[in-house]
This record gives structure tokens, sequence and C-alpha cells, in this order.
């Protein structure tokens, strides 16, 4: 066998050196990212904090190694307008042009519903953030985070019926699938006690004074709105208040918002509502959620930009216990299987519907959100 002279060897070993820096790839690959899809209506307030909870997620698991197989998550970024045509249409580029797995977010009902549709129609996984449509979950790819109305409104109605005790009730809702759902849910739980119900048209509507005089004309005591924007919903709230509409104001869960309190003003104060999730929530998680929220935003996090945060929290984990981040029906089998962190505490997904035990009462005093009784 023949012997290379040290210099040579050492040339050699030079030599390999020099390429294995050149070519890092050669030693060691990087994972390739791993695409989701992002929907929400972006030029609202609301669609903005389900993006940025979305993102911040993203960046926390990015931070902490990735997802399956170490795969660092990026985003894909569409507006869905609060319109079902442009849903479905960011829905389908997501699936043809993006080559996605899996889709997060949308707030409106019928948004989501065509989302949910292009997610089935292309084997896609869906995780519906912050919507309500109790049909998200027909799908056996589709899971939906928020609570359905029907669960709001047996905690929601059993607290004003306990703690409120409300005589006249005044219901005021936004003009679709999910503000009429209210609407019948509360004429069931409270009969005759509800004495006026009145809708505006979503983002639409920004004259309130004619549906303020028929409010105020049925004389409640107490008028409970639901919203899906805050600068929609904080108009009307002044509005009702200019009206000389004096009856205590409960807000569907998920609508009291530091957006609400700066578009309403002093109209929001003794405002109340019950929820899933307060920024005060003493879990480790939510602490460092929020921590981490007021670093990047110098604000504190609202109910969406927690929603959009936890569906990407959720799935980054599903991600890594199923190893792997393309098939969809192993990742759905893990999401229901499993019991998952999350700022709120343990979530489970029986019946592809996220729960957990814990709501707490929220109440805006002094101008601020505060944990009530």
């Amino acid at each position: 066998m023949r012997l290379l002279k040290p210099s040579v060897l050492l040339a050699h070993c030079a030599a390999a050196l020099t390429l294995a820096v050149a070519t890092p790839g050669a030693a060691l690959a990087q994972p390739a990212p791993t695409t989701v899809g992002v929907i929400y209506p972006i030029k609202t307030i609301l669609g903005q904090q389900g993006r940025r909870g979305a993102e911040l997620a993203a960046e926390m698991l990015n931070a902490s190694g990735g997802v399956a197989g170490g795969s660092p998550l990026k985003l894909v970024v569409y507006d869905d307008n609060f319109t079902p045509a442009d849903g479905v249409a960011a829905a389908r580029r997501l699936a043809s042009e993006d080559k996605v797995k899996v889709i997060v977010g949308s707030i409106n009902t019928a948004v989501s519903m065509g989302i949910n549709q292009v997610a089935q129609q292309n084997g896609m996984m869906y995780l519906a953030a912050v919507t309500k449509a109790p049909a998200i979950t027909e799908y056996d790819k589709g899971f939906r985070f928020n609570p359905l109305v029907s669960t709001d409104g047996e905690v929601f109605n059993q607290y004003i019926k306990d703690k409120v005790k409300p005589q006249r009730l005044a219901v005021v809702v936004e003009n679709g699938d999910y503000g009429r759902s209210i609407i019948a849910n509360m004429k069931a739980a409270f009969g005759s006690v509800v004495v006026a119900t009145e809708l505006y048209e979503i983002l639409k509507q920004t004259d309130f004074s004619t549906l303020a005089s028929r409010v105020k004309a049925a004389n409640p005591d107490v008028v409970c709105i639901a919203m899906s924007a805050p600068e929609q919903g904080g108009n009307l709230m002044r509005t009702l208040a200019e009206a000389g509409v004096s009856a205590k104001r409960c807000i569907l869960p998920g609508s009291i918002t530091p957006a609400l309190l700066q578009v309403a003003g002093p109209a929001a104060e003794g405002a109340f509502t019950v929820d899933i999730w307060a920024p005060t929530m003493a879990t480790d998680t939510n602490r460092k959620f929020v921590a981490a929220f007021q670093a990047k935003h110098n604000e504190v996090p609202s109910k969406v930009d927690f929603l959009g945060f936890e569906s990407m929290w959720i799935l980054g984990q599903a991600m890594r216990k199923a190893g792997t981040t393309t098939d969809t029906a192993k990742l759905a089998a893990t999401l229901r299987e499993g019991t998952w962190d999350s700022p709120r505490g343990a979530i489970k997904f029986p019946a592809n519907q996220a729960t957990s035990d814990k709501w707490v009462t929220l109440v805006v005093k002094d101008g601020k959100i505060v944990v009530g009784d």
C-alpha cells in the first residue's frame, strides 16, 4: 500500500475541509420549510389580530426547533375581505399554487364554510381559528377553536340569569347566520323578557341612529350586543349612549377587546362578558405568549390575537407529535387523540371541537378590561 507523505495528506485534508465549508448542505442538509396557509380579513382590525397571533406562534415554534423533522414554519397569508368569494379564491390559490396541506384562520361564518369546502375538495386540513360555524367539524379534517354559539349561550345566558337578572332584554346583532343564531338562542333562553331584536349590516352600516332610537323606545334594562368588527361595534355603542340608552351592556363572548375600547371610549364603561381566555390567565404558556406579544407589539393581546396564536401553536405541536407536515389524515387523527398545550390550559378536540373547562368574566372598569366576579 502506497503511503502519502505528510505534506500531501495535509493538502488532501485541507481540500476536503474547504469543500465541506463551501457546500454545507453536503455535510448537514437543512430541513425544507413547511408552508401553511393563513386566511383572514387583513384590512380589518380583527383580521390583523388573527394574522399577528399566527405569526407570533410560528416564530416561537421556529425558535424552539420548528415542527416535524425540525422544519421551520413558513406562512402564506391571503385576505378574504370578509366575503365568501374572496375566501374561496384564497383557499383555491393555496391549494393549487402554494401547494399547502393546512389552512388556518377565518372569522366570518360564510367565509369559513367556503374555505372548508375547498379544503375538503383538496384533502387539506382546516383549522377554523375564530369562526363559530357548526358545520366546520362535519368534515373530518376540519377543526374549530372558538366555542359554538350554543356553548357560548349556555354559559353566557346562565351568567345573565344568575348575576344580571334582566327584566327587559334587547338583542342587537349583525345580520347573518351568526347574528340570527344568537337571537334564536336568547329568545329560547329568556322568552318574553326579550323585548327587542335588531340586525345591522356587518362592516357596511355606519349610521346606527335609527336602530338606537328603536332600542331606546323598547326601554330595556339590559342590551346584549354581538359584533365581528370592533370598529363597527364601538360606533354602535357610542350611538346607543348618545341616544340615551342607559341599560347595562352585555357583549357576546370574544368582543370585549382593547380595540373595542379604543373606538367606543366611555360608552364601553361597565360592559361585561364571559369568555374562554383572558390575558391574565395564570398558565405558563399564557405568560410566555402575553410577554412575547407585548414585546413585539407593545400592547396587550386581544381574544382574536389569542385564537390566531392558539390555532397555529397547536398545529405545530400536532406536526411534531405526528412526525409529518403533509399527511393530513394522520395530523387530524393525532389532533383528535391528543391533549394540547394552550395559553388557556390543556385543550382536547372531541368531535373536532376545542374544549377546556376554564371560563372567566370580563368587565370594562375605568377604561380597562379586568377580570370580574
